[in-house]
């Protein structure tokens, strides 16, 4: 039989080798299946010999052509904004936290804005909140800086005259801080919905499950529209000493949301730079790789951000939260 009859036949939808292909492989079977003379005694034995060379020549040359095919190309599989989001929520609800006696947050808080002035300036300042035991709540604000963010505006503030601007550090020595105006508020979650720490610690860590408590406490009184109020408090809860199973399942929650969606590749204007929910108004990013919270932005109606929140630290430790001097009503008790 002609060998390249039977790789014809076991694989009839390998395409035909190359004339050349052909004339290499022919030349090896037939110097591989030349035998030398041998006696009629040993006849039957040596035929075998040779259609055993035979078959292996074959076996060969199948396996070479299978070799010479090139494999179809395979689209990598595409992983869509949600499902980087359900694996960021796993990886925050798996995060082990730190153990101490209080809870504190740093935020710093940018915004751009004309001031009444003839160029756009950025405003920078640092706010910290901070929960301790017996109901200890502390919280201040200080100024950063004000500067102008363009390079138009800063030549229009040079022509200008350079002025200080302010708030900035500096700008009020007798002040360089003041007292958070929510301390009392500092667990509030919605209207209506005031947890205390121990509770806020308790609250589930699946999404339909968070739903459904947080829901025990809205009041068609208080609010108006549910779905808003269950939006506003899981906004909160994310930033808040939730414990992180629980945080993961308000993305996740606030994700079905409607009007919400799960958007990539944001442009990072304040350096923003993560998975983010999107919301009319604004955008809550998350960081791909961890789930932590990196922040909060608005956006005006073109959908630029001019203003946020970035989370610089947030988390437990023993180390007692210090105001700064002079700062009036930056401690209470809940």
């Amino acid at each position: 039989m002609n060998e390249f009859q039977v790789i014809d036949s076991v694989m009839p939808d390998v395409p035909p080798p190359s004339a050349d292909q052909l004339a290499a492989v022919r030349e090896r079977v037939l110097a591989a299946t030349q035998a030398p003379a041998v006696s009629v005694v040993r006849v039957g034995r040596r035929s075998w010999t040779g259609m055993a060379l035979v078959a292996a020549a074959v076996a060969l040359i199948v396996g070479a052509v299978v070799i010479l095919v090139p494999r179809p190309a395979s689209d990598p599989v595409a992983v869509t904004p949600m499902q980087k989001l359900e694996a960021a929520a796993a990886r925050l609800a798996a995060t082990p936290e730190a153990k101490g006696r209080f809870w504190r947050r740093d935020t710093e808080h940018v915004m751009r804005t004309k001031n009444g002035l003839d160029y756009k300036v950025e405003e920078r300042a640092m706010e910290v909140l901070a929960f301790g035991p017996d109901r200890d709540v502390y919280g201040w604000r200080e100024p950063i800086s004000s500067k102008p963010y363009t390079a138009e505006g800063v030549e229009a503030w040079r022509q200008d005259g350079s002025p200080k601007l302010c708030p900035a550090r500096g700008c009020d020595k007798n002040m360089p801080a003041y007292g958070s105006a929510d301390l009392d508020l500092g667990l509030e979650l919605a209207d209506g919905l005031k947890p205390t720490l121990t509770e806020l610690r308790s609250l589930p860590k699946e999404s339909a499950a968070l739903r459904a408590r947080l829901l025990e406490s809205y009041d068609p009184q208080v609010a108006a529209e549910r779905e808003p109020w269950l939006e506003g408090a899981v906004s909160r809860l994310i930033n808040s000493p939730a414990t992180p199973g629980t945080r993961a399942a308000a993305y996740l929650l606030l994700a079905k949301a409607p009007g919400i969606k799960v958007v990539d590749d944001i442009p990072g204007t304040f350096g923003l730079d993560g998975l983010a929910l999107q919301f009319q108004w604004g955008q809550i990013v998350i960081d791909r790789r961890t789930g932590q919270l990196l922040g909060m932005q608005d956006l005006t109606p073109e959908g630029v951000a001019w203003r946020a929140e970035i989370v610089r630290k947030a988390g437990w430790s023993d180390a007692r939260p210090v105001p700064p001097a002079r700062c009036v009503r930056c401690t209470a008790r809940l």
